[in-house]
C-alpha cells in the first residue's frame, strides 16, 4: 500500500473504524499458511512461528485497546495472516492516525506533574513568591525565602533563579517563576514521573476489517458529493484528499448532478488544477455542472488554491506596539495600575487581521481562459450580470487575469458584464445602471406588496423558502390593510415551489414554523464565516397565525416524506429517542474540526460519578513567537451570577469552603515540537453541593499568536474514573476539537450540573488581542451562554430524533423506538396508512408493542435495516448491510453521517 493510498485508507479508519490491510506477503514469512490455519481453526501451538504470530497479533490489538478500540475476530484473523513486517507497518500507521484523532499523539506534561495532587491551594501566595524571586533572587546567593545556601539553580533560557527547597523540582515541568518551558537538563528537575494506565470503565469503539478500499472510497466520495449543505472542515478536507489522490480517474464516479455549489467547485476546481493533459476530459464536466457565474468563480477560487465559500482571504500582519498604545490600555490601567505601569513601555507583537475579497491567482493559459469565458458566455446575460455583482470585488480582481476585453468580439455578453461590474465601459464612460432580482424584491417588500414579492420569489424557489417567514409577515399586513388574499397567495406560491426547494431549507422550516406562533426570547444569527461569533437581537417579528403555520407545515412535511421515501427502503427502522438532544447539522462550515461530529447546540448526558477532566494542548510554530493559551472554567449560579473560576490566577477553586476544581498549572509557552498542555479537573458533585449550576469551559488567547497561527491547537473533555493514572487517557476522551480562527475567546461548552448535561456551544468571541481571561470575558459569557442554550432549547432548530422519525415513517413499515432507559417499542404501519399518519403515531409514542433483546433480534432477522442511534450499543448485532448512523459508534461500524440524512 503506497503512502497516498494509505492516506485514503486513514480517512476511512477515522470516519468508519475500517482498517484496511495489505495482501498477506507469504514470501516474507508464514503469512499465507497462517491465514489458512487461523481461518480453519487448525492449531499448532508447539510451532514457534505460530506462537510468535499469536503473541504479535495480541500485542497489535492491545495497542489499539489502549486508545479505546476493540478489534473484531475477523480483523484478528486477517492481522494474523500478515507477515511481521507488514503487521508492524500497519500498526504504526493506524496507531498514528487514531492517536492524532484523539490527541494522544502529543506529549501531555502539565506544569504540576503530580496533577491533580501537588496543586498549591493559595494561588496568590504562590504569585507573591514568584514575583519576589523574579525581581530579587540572584545567582549564588542564599534563597531569599528560606535562607538556604547552595539550593538555587539558574534555568535555561529564561535565566530565573529557583530554589529546590522552595519549589519542588520533582513536581514542576517548567520554570516555577515564569511558567515557561525550559531545558530540563538542570539538576533542579527530578526525573519524569511514570504513571500507570488508569483503571477506567471503558466503552470500546469497534475496529473492523476493511475489505474493498476502492469501493469504500467511492461510496464516501459519492455520499459527500450528495450533501445538500456546506461541509464541515473535516468533510471538506477528506473530499479534497480523495480528489487529489484519484485525479481524473474519479471522473467515472461523478454523479450527474452535485447539489451543493461549493462541492461542485471543490471537485471541479481541483480536477482542473490537476488535469494537465486530461483538461479536455474535465472541461465538458465543468460545462455541465457550472451553471452560474458564481459557480465559475468558486471553481476559479479552488483552482487558485482558495476556499470555494468566497468568504475572503484573511491576511495577518504582526506589528510591534507598546502596551500603552493598545485600545484596552486605559481599562487595564484602571483595574491593574501597578502591573499596567510596569508593562507600559514594553513592546508587544500584535496580530492584526484583514479580510480581502481576492485570492492569489496563478498564471492562466490562454486555452483555459477562453474555456472559462466560454462558460460565462453561455449564461443568460441578466443572470450573469446580477450574479457577478453579488461578488463584485472578486470579479474585478479575477477580470485582471481573464482579460475579457481581449475577447470582446468572441464573448460580447461577458465583456458587457465586466463593464457593469467595473462601473465603466472600455472607452472610460460610466456603465449603465442595473436593477436585479434583489433590488426588485426589496422594493416590493418596502411598499408592502406581498403578491409581487411572492411572484418574484417563486422564480427562485430556494430564495422563497429562505424568505418565507418574511413573506408571510408582509402578507399578513397586506391583508389587514388591503383587499385580502395575500396570505393565501403566498401559501399557494410556496406549495408550488416546495418541490424545488432544497431539503435543508425545508427541514429548517419544519423546525422553525411551529415556533412562530409565539415570540422567542432572542433571535440568534449565524453569520457566514470561518468560525461562529454569535449575534443576537430581540425578537420583534410579528407572530404568524396558527392556521397559516399549520397549512405551511402540512406542505413541508408531505414534501419531506415524499423525498425520503425515494431513499433505499428497509423493512425495519430503529430510531433512538436519545437523538432528541442532538441538533441536526446546520452551518457546518463554521464547525470546529472534531473527533466526533457533534453539531452545535447539541446536549450530551454526562454519566454520574465521573470526574470531568478538561484539556488543552497547543504548540507554537517552529521559530515563531512565544504564545500563551489558557484553559479556564467559570462557575455560575442558576441565574448566571458569577461564583468563581479555576484558572491560572485561581489554581484551586473553592466555593463555600469546598474545593470543586483544580488546574494543572499555567504554562506560558509551548515551544515546537512538544508544545504544552493544561488540564482542569471538575468535581461535579462538590460543585453542585456548593451551589454551582453552570460550569463554562473557556479557552483564552492570552498573548502571542492567535489560534489560527499555531502549529496546532486542540482541546477537549475526558470522563475519568481514576484521576491518579496517566494524566491523558485517550480511552476516556469524550470530545476532542481543534482551535481555529483569529478571535481571542473560545467558549466550546457549558455544563449544567443540575440536570447532568453538557451543552456543545462552539462559539467564539472577539475579546482583545491579549490578556483575555474569564474575568475580562465574564460579560460575554453571561450573555452568550444562556442565550445560546435558550435558543436551541426552543426547538427552533431540528433535532436528529425528529429527522430520524421522518426517515423511518417514509422508508419502513416497522419502526422500533429506543427510549432513554433502553426500553424498546415496535410500531407497525397499517395497510393503507399514509406516511404522514404513521409519523403522527410515532411522534405520539403511546402506542407500540414492547420488545426485549430477543424479540428485536428475531424482528431484524437477516435483512438489512435502517438504524439511527445515539450510541452504537444495541443489545443485538445488526444484519450485514444495514445503514447505520451512530453519533458514538462503539460496537457498530456506521457509514452514515448526520449530514447524509439531510439528502433528499
Amino acid at each position: 500500500m503506497t503512502a497516498d493510498t494509505r492516506a485514503i485508507a486513514d480517512i476511512l479508519l477515522r470516519r468508519q473504524g475500517l482498517l484496511f490491510l495489505p495482501a498477506p506477503d507469504s514470501s516474507a514469512g508464514e503469512g499465507g499458511s497462517l491465514r489458512a490455519i487461523f481461518a480453519w481453526g487448525r492449531s499448532k501451538l508447539d510451532d514457534a512461528t505460530l506462537r510468535q504470530t499469536a503473541r504479535e497479533t495480541e500485542a497489535f490489538l492491545l495497542e489499539f485497546a489502549a486508545l479505546g478500540y476493540a478489534g473484531t475476530e475477523k480483523l484478528r484473523l486477517a492481522v494474523a495472516a500478515l507477515a511481521s513486517e507488514q503487521r508492524r507497518a500497519v500498526r504504526d500507521g493506524a496507531l498514528a492516525t487514531l492517536s492524532a484523532q484523539l490527541g494522544a499523539n502529543q506529549v501531555h506534561r502539565p506544569l504540576f506533574r503530580r496533577f491533580p495532587k501537588g496543586i498549591p491551594r493559595d494561588t496568590h501566595a504562590l504569585w507573591v513568591q514568584r514575583v519576589l524571586s523574579h525581581y530579587l533572587q540572584q545567582p549564588d546567593q542564599p534563597c531569599l525565602h528560606c535562607g538556604a545556601e547552595g539550593s538555587t539553580h539558574v534555568l535555561d533560557p529564561c535565566e530565573h533563579v529557583v530554589c529546590d527547597r522552595c519549589f519542588d523540582g520533582d513536581n514542576y515541568s517548567a520554570c516555577p517563576i515564569c511558567n515557561a518551558k525550559v531545558s530540563r537538563d538542570s539538576p533542579f528537575f527530578g526525573p519524569d514521573i511514570v504513571r500507570e494506565l488508569p483503571k477506567e470503565q471503558v466503552r470500546f469503539a469497534r475496529l473492523e476489517l476493511g475489505e474493498d478500499l476502492e469501493a469504500a472510497t467511492r461510496e464516501l466520495f459519492v455520499s459527500l458529493c450528495a450533501r445538500t449543505q456546506a461541509l464541515n472542515p473535516v468533510d471538506k478536507a477528506d473530499l479534497a484528499a480523495i480528489v487529489d489522490h484519484h485525479g481524473a480517474a474519479l471522473i467515472p464516479w461523478l454523479p450527474e448532478a452535485i447539489p451543493l455549489k461549493e462541492n461542485v467547485a471543490l471537485v471541479l476546481g481541483r480536477l482542473l488544477a490537476l488535469a494537465g493533459d486530461a483538461l479536455p476530459e474535465v472541461l465538458p464536466l465543468a460545462k455541465a455542472q457550472l451553471r452560474t457565474a458564481t459557480d465559475v468563480l468558486r471553481a476559479i477560487a479552488v483552482y487558485a488554491g482558495a476556499d470555494a465559500a468566497l468568504q475572503g482571504e484573511t491576511y495577518v500582519q504582526v506589528t510591534e506596539k507598546r502596551y500603552r498604545d493598545l485600545p484596552w490600555w486605559e481599562t487595564w490601567l484602571e483595574n491593574n495600575p501597578k502591573l499596567a505601569r510596569q508593562y507600559a513601555d514594553q513592546p508587544i507583537n500584535v496580530s492584526e487581521s484583514k479580510t480581502v475579497k481576492r485570492f492569489p491567482m496563478p498564471k492562466l493559459r490562454r486555452a483555459f481562459r477562453r474555456a472559462l469565458l466560454g462558460l460565462l458566455e453561455e449564461l443568460d446575460e441578466r443572470s450573469l450580470i446580477e450574479d457577478m455583482l453579488r461578488h463584485r470585488s472578486y470579479w474585478v480582481w479575477v477580470g485582471q487575469f481573464l482579460h475579457p476585453g481581449e475577447y470582446a468580439k468572441r464573448f460580447p455578453k461577458v465583456a458587457r458584464a465586466f463593464e457593469v461590474v467595473r462601473g465603466k465601459t472600455s472607452s472610460g464612460e460610466k456603465a449603465p445602471a442595473f436593477a436585479g432580482f434583489y433590488s426588485q424584491l426589496e422594493a416590493a417588500a418596502g411598499r408592502g406588496d406581498a403578491r409581487a414579492m411572492a411572484d418574484l420569489l417563486a422564480t427562485r424557489p430556494g430564495e422563497l423558502g429562505r424568505r418565507f417567514d418574511h413573506l408571510l409577515r408582509v402578507a399578513a399586513v397586506d391583508d389587514a390593510t388591503g383587499d385580502g388574499g395575500s396570505v393565501d397567495h403566498a401559501l399557494a406560491r410556496f406549495v408550488e415551489a416546495a418541490p424545488k426547494c432544497s431539503t435543508p431549507v425545508l427541514l429548517t422550516l419544519y423546525a422553525l414554523l411551529p415556533t412562530r406562533t409565539r415570540r422567542a426570547k432572542r433571535r440568534m444569527f449565524w453569520p457566514k464565516g470561518g468560525v461562529v461569533t454569535a449575534v443576537t437581537t430581540p425578537d420583534e417579528r410579528a407572530t404568524l397565525p396558527p392556521a397559516v403555520v399549520e397549512s405551511a407545515l402540512t406542505c413541508v412535511e408531505a414534501e419531506l416524506l415524499a423525498r425520503f421515501a425515494e431513499a433505499p427502503r428497509h423493512r425495519v427502522a430503529l430510531v433512538d429517542a436519545g437523538l432528541t438532544d442532538i441538533v441536526a447539522p446546520f452551518n457546518e462550515r463554521t464547525a470546529s474540526p472534531a473527533a466526533i461530529n457533534l453539531p452545535r447546540g447539541s446536549r450530551v448526558r454526562v454519566p454520574e460519578g465521573k470526574t470531568l477532566r478538561l484539556f488543552l494542548h497547543w504548540c507554537e510554530t517552529e521559530g515563531g513567537p512565544s504564545t500563551d493559551i489558557d484553559l479556564s472554567v467559570g462557575f455560575y449560579a442558576a441565574d448566571w451570577s458569577y461564583l468563581g473560576v479555576c484558572s491560572y490566577y485561581e489554581l484551586t477553586c473553592a466555593i463555600a469552603g469546598k474545593a470543586i476544581a483544580r488546574s494543572s498549572g499555567d504554562l506560558t509557552s509551548a515551544p515546537f515540537p512538544e508544545g504544552s498542555s493544561e488540564f482542569v479537573d471538575l468535581d461535579w458533585e462538590a460543585a453542585r453541593a456548593a451551589g454551582v449550576r453552570h460550569a463554562v469551559m473557556v479557552v483564552n488567547a492570552y498573548s502571542g499568536a492567535s489560534f489560527s497561527q499555531l502549529e496546532r491547537g486542540f482541546a477537549g473533555l475526558m470522563l475519568r474514573d481514576d484521576v491518579d493514572g496517566r494524566v491523558f487517557d485517550p480511552r476516556t476522551v469524550t470530545l476532542r476539537f481543534d482551535l481555529q480562527g483569529d478571535n481571542g475567546i473560545f467558549t466550546p461548552l457549558s455544563l449544567d450540573l443540575e440536570d447532568g448535561t453538557m451543552h456543545w456551544l462552539d462559539v467564539y468571541s472577539k475579546g482583545e488581542m491579549a490578556f483575555n481571561n474569564v474575568a475580562s470575558s465574564n460579560r460575554a459569557i453571561q450573555r452568550v451562554c444562556p442565550e445560546t442554550i435558550d435558543y436551541f432549547g426552543s426547538g427552533v432548530r431540528l433535532d436528529m430524533y425528529r429527522l430520524g422519525l421522518l426517515h423511518a415513517a417514509a422508508r419502513s413499515a416497522q419502526v422500533v423506538v429506543r427510549a432513554g432507559d433502553g426500553s424498546l417499542r415496535r410500531f407497525e404501519r397499517s395497510e393503507g396508512e399514509t406516511a404522514g399518519a404513521f409519523l403522527a403515531r410515532l411522534r405520539g409514542g403511546s402506542e407500540g408493542v414492547e420488545l426485549d433483546a430477543r424479540d428485536l433480534a428475531k424482528l431484524l432477522g437477516e435483512e438489512p435495516c435502517l438504524a439511527l442511534l445515539l450510541r452504537g450499543d444495541l443489545p443485538t448485532e445488526l444484519p450485514e448491510g444495514s445503514q447505520v448512523y451512530a453519533l458514538v459508534r462503539e460496537a457498530l461500524t456506521p457509514e452514515l453521517a448526520a449530514a447524509d440524512l439531510l439528502v433528499g
